[in-house]
């Protein structure tokens, strides 16, 4: 069996602020179902679930009419007009207190929301909350990664332009971040930027639970166009080094990427590599072996892939060390 690191069910706050759920969806086929009752079955139940149609032509949405009657559920449709410029039209019109991200071929753990708004309410002083989270590769749930960071360990994270936590997982507080945006001409990349720019003005959590599961598509744009894909993550990050005063330097060649398959994947090897040293810091060394053996069979050929298998194996103190020389790309440009 795969520990999937699921919290048990609890009795919480099943009614408080109203949350806004965001989610974009385009031509997300089969997936937008499941997706969609992830958040109508949260245990958190005073929400307003916003979905915005970014021109879909593959008649998904016919799959959910029967879940559109759910009286939370607000759908808009507008021409294709690319991601970020979707979700900057459902900021314009959230009703909620705080808003969550949930990306239309994902699933939200069924406590997911109430965790984050329970964080929320006992911190007040926070802009965001995120948590851990799974991949779903070929149907399957692997690699959950649930260490937590504090909010010095946010701000390091934003500090080196990195993401604390991987986008979709995040939950935000609309009195601190209701003006900002999606910056629209970031065709991918946008939430990277945004977080960025939320994390060097506010504080920041990430709960040490996995309450997300992130689906991993082989037929995505920006895995089979990578250089594409990282026209535009330059693009932000340049964007954080004009913010920051720092001078931008491009980089020719990607020293974290020591092969073609993880280029075109963004490096989730590196999310099992966090898997693995999760597990075994908890003391699930079995676990730890399993996720190694899955991030192996990804490409049995590509020496790259055994890095987590390696880890399992190894002490956790060498583990870490050799982790430290080794950064991921965020996997929100994995879409």
């Amino acid at each position: 069996m795969t520990f999937r690191a699921h919290p048990p069910k609890v009795e919480g706050v099943a009614e408080g602020p109203l949350v806004t759920v965001v989610m974009s969806v385009y031509n997300a086929g089969e997936y937008l179902r499941p997706s969609l009752l992830s958040i109508i079955d949260q245990t958190y139940k005073n929400l307003e679930i916003l979905v915005i149609d970014d021109g879909s032509t593959d008649g998904c949405f016919d799959s959910v009419q029967d879940l559109l009657v759910d009286e939370r559920v607000r759908v808009i449709h507008q021409a294709n007009s690319t991601k970020p410029v979707a979700v900057n039209r459902a900021l314009d019109q959230i009703r909620g207190e705080f808003y969550a991200i949930q990306d239309a071929d994902d699933i939200s753990h069924p406590t997911r929301i109430e965790r984050q708004v329970r964080a929320l309410l006992n911190k007040p002083h926070l802009a965001a909350v995120f948590c851990g989270n799974e991949l779903i590769i070929n149907g399957k749930f692997m690699a959950p990664v649930f260490a937590p960071q504090s909010e010095d360990d946010c701000q390091s994270e934003i500090r080196a332009f990195r993401m604390p936590a991987l986008d979709p997982t995040g939950m935000f507080r609309m009195s601190l971040v209701g003006d900002m945006r999606f910056e629209p001409s970031l065709k991918v990349a946008e939430t990277y930027d945004y977080i960025l720019r939320i994390g060097e003005i506010y504080p920041m959590t990430v709960l040490g639970e996995c309450l997300y599961a992130y689906r991993i598509l082989p037929n995505s744009l920006t895995r089979r166009a990578p250089t594409w894909r990282r026209q535009f993550e330059a693009a932000a990050f340049k964007r954080a080094c004009e913010r920051r005063g720092v001078r931008f330097e491009p980089e020719c060649e990607d020293s974290s990427h020591s092969s073609r398959n993880s280029l075109l994947d963004n490096n989730i090897a590196a999310h099992f590599m966090r898997s693995v040293l999760d597990f075994r810091r908890s003391n699930r060394r079995l676990s730890a072996l399993r996720t190694g053996w899955q991030c192996a069979c990804l490409h049995p050929a590509d020496p790259h892939y055994y890095k987590a298998l390696v880890y399992a194996l190894i002490s956790p103190t060498v583990a870490r060390r050799l982790r430290r020389n080794f950064q991921a790309i965020p996997l929100e440009t994995t879409k």
